[in-house]
């Protein structure tokens, strides 16, 4: 725990100072304001359509999520005897990545509040409050702005960010946020490379291999592209008809899942003989062959 907490603190502070930061915000909506993408919904309609039913849609309020973060709070923060174990250590570590606005500008007393709704979103008996939070804590799940926009982590392998510009893939000869939303629009090729995922898909101090540090980034590295592998992490979780889909389907998608993975079972009745108890009782003999397809362990996350 020792170990990944001062890594942490090696990635904030590696982080940081190459983003351009103003006053800290106070609330929730004042930290979310300059991440608002729902001006992208008018001309992004199937993008956002897909988006909204992605993990990434709820990144803070998926229940696995939400539980882990109470358990985090409750039980390596508010029971540590370290004074200086606060619970602002959701934000500088679990909401890099799950929440980057509130890692890179809540400030100290918001970042208190968010915790606060996290546990009442995960514990809170009484509907109506657990309801509240969950529509406060909504407000930061990741949306279009955390990866096309200027205030994501996701983002520092393009380089430096510009403000009020959009990101991405596509050929920006003539952008229509300019017009629109008063954004400038930047092509980058890095958002069609895995490095762009790993930001937050991985969590190794530099340097470890998979043997002491298994993510998915390092197994892809070691066991997939180092034997000749070409396939991208949006080559296969962004794939889709006319385009890339934002729906990022993963191992809990039953029909994502099912080709990753080659599964061959066979089932041979017989009959086995209970010596304890001198009885004959029907039994199966069971033969399962199971392949991994995947670029990386299954499952993972």
């Amino acid at each position: 725990m020792r170990f990944l907490f001062v890594f942490i603190l090696f990635i904030c502070t590696a982080l940081v100072p190459q983003m351009a930061f103003s006053e800290k915000a106070n609330t929730i909506d004042e930290l979310v304001a300059s991440m608002d993408s729902s001006q992208c919904v008018g001309c992004h309609t199937e993008i956002h359509e897909n988006w909204s039913k992605s993990w990434h849609a709820q990144s803070v309020t998926d229940p696995r999520s939400l539980r882990t973060f109470r358990t985090f709070i409750l039980k390596g923060v508010d029971k540590n005897k370290n004074p200086e174990v606060k619970r602002t250590m959701l934000r500088d570590m679990c909401l890099m990545c799950h929440a980057p606005a509130a890692f890179l500008n809540a400030s100290d007393a918001l970042a208190e509040q968010i915790a606060g709704l996290v546990v009442t979103a995960a514990d809170e008996k009484d509907a109506a409050k657990k309801e509240a939070a969950l529509k406060e804590l909504s407000k930061l799940d990741i949306n279009c702005i955390t990866c096309h926009g200027n205030k994501a982590p996701g983002g520092l392998p393009m380089g430096t960010w510009e403000p009020n510009t959009i990101y991405g893939p596509g050929d920006a000869k003539n952008p229509p946020h300019k017009d629109a939303i008063g954004f400038n629009t930047i092509k980058s090729e890095t958002m069609k490379k895995s490095e762009f995922c790993m930001s937050c898909h991985h969590g190794c101090p530099p340097g470890m291999t998979s043997k002491d540090c298994p993510t998915q980034w390092t197994v892809y590295q070691e066991h997939y592209i180092a034997h000749g592998g070409t396939q991208t992490c949006q080559d296969c979780h962004m794939k889709g008809e006319g385009g890339a889909s934002h729906r990022f389907p993963g191992i809990y998608e039953k029909e994502f899942a099912a080709t990753a993975i080659d599964l061959t079972l066979t089932a041979t009745p017989t009959r086995h003989f209970d010596h304890l108890k001198d009885i004959m009782m029907p039994a199966v003999v069971m033969n399962v062959k199971l392949k991994n397809n995947s670029p990386h362990d299954l499952p993972h996350g």
